[in-house]
């Protein structure tokens, strides 16, 4: 026969329950503590950027950079080095600091 638990009886247990967890809680930030693992720094944010018109290789690296006025310089420079047998040269906007 199951045995039926008061209001009482349940509202003590739930107490219960609610104090260890807090006591484990508090024992896991002891410990984090203790080994160094806290949480995770942010990364510093770069400050301001420019945009600069790049050259890229078929390897996705920058080959050459060209400031943001002058975009048809860089398309004649791409189009210059797959003329001379560089495949896969693209020009595409790339941020940089200042």
């Amino acid at each position: 026969m199951a045995r039926h638990m008061s209001n009482r009886g349940r509202i003590d247990r739930m107490q219960d329950e609610a104090a260890a967890t807090e006591r484990e809680k508090k024992e896991a930030r002891k410990t984090s503590a203790a080994t160094g693992r806290g949480r995770a720094k942010a990364k510093a944010e770069p400050g301001r950027m420019k945009i600069v018109w790049g050259i890229k290789n078929g390897a996705g690296e920058i080959i050459a950079a060209f400031p943001y006025p002058e975009k048809a310089r860089a398309e004649a420079e791409a189009q210059r080095l797959r003329d001379s047998g560089q495949r896969g040269c693209l020009v595409c906007p790339h941020k940089v600091p200042f």
